[in-house]
């Protein structure tokens, strides 16, 4: 067992089929290394059932919690949400379909000793033309914007610690929370070490990312994040300048 606690929280947005297979599997894995370990279900307005099956998992395991939002509330609330509610030190996500295989957080914890994150990258990945195209523009803007450095920067694979997360400014609802996750690390110089992943493909249910109007909202709030930061800048540069004199 490891002295380390642990936060794993996923975001649940109509996953019936997903939520209660997932998350006995986060306990058999979590529960196997951990003496002290959280999961937190972050049900974002589901209507299909999972719902009551997250509160049926909280009842019958008491690692488990359940945050239940009053309506679909978007991708980055839900991770907004877990940051807010997450309790130890280290606070990990990912998504309910299982992209990447959970024992693999276990793996990650062990480079968390000597970095500030860790994110896991795609080592297998292919989601489409229209995603394709979409993911290469986002990821180009964030990289050029924001200064980020990373293989790949929306995989829901993440790991930080707590107190490393509490210096960022987090604001976005759309799926851009990752880049901005990336970018106030990089804004605030944390460590990361990437990690390679095999990517798993979904096995119930479809994607709620995969649209135009998704895409539209995700490029909105980067153009308001990049307006947020300049203003920021300024304002530190006044209060660098009145210091100095």
């Amino acid at each position: 067992m490891t002295t380390r606690s642990l936060t794993l929280f996923f975001p649940v947005y109509n996953e019936v089929e997903s939520i209660r297979p997932m998350t006995e599997k986060a306990l058999r894995v979590l529960g196997a290394v951990y003496s002290d370990y959280e999961i937190l279900i972050i049900d974002d307005g589901s209507s299909d059932g999972s719902q009551t099956i997250a509160d049926e998992l909280a009842a019958q395991y008491p690692q488990v919690r359940v945050i239940h939002h009053d309506g679909n509330k978007g991708y980055g609330q839900a991770l907004r949400t877990g940051f807010m509610k997450a309790s130890k030190d280290i606070v990990a996500y990912t998504d309910c379909d299982e992209p990447a295989d959970l024992k693999l957080f276990v793996d990650a914890m062990t480079h968390i000793e000597t970095h500030d994150m860790v994110i896991g990258y795609r080592l297998n990945r292919w989601e489409g033309v229209r995603r394709f195209a979409y993911s290469k523009i986002y990821n180009t803007l964030v990289r050029v914007l924001f200064g980020v450095r990373v293989r790949d920067i929306n995989f829901s694979f993440k790991l930080i610690r707590r107190e490393a997360l509490r210096k960022l400014h987090l604001e976005a609802g759309s799926v851009f929370i990752d880049g901005e996750l990336l970018a106030e690390a990089a804004r605030h110089r944390l460590t990361i070490f990437q990690m390679p992943v095999n990517y798993q493909p979904r096995k119930f249910g479809t994607s709620h990312f995969n649209s135009v109007r998704a895409a539209t909202y995700t490029f909105q709030e980067i153009l308001a994040y990049h307006q947020r930061r300049r203003v920021d800048i300024r304002t530190e540069r006044r209060f660098a300048q009145k210091i100095a004199h």
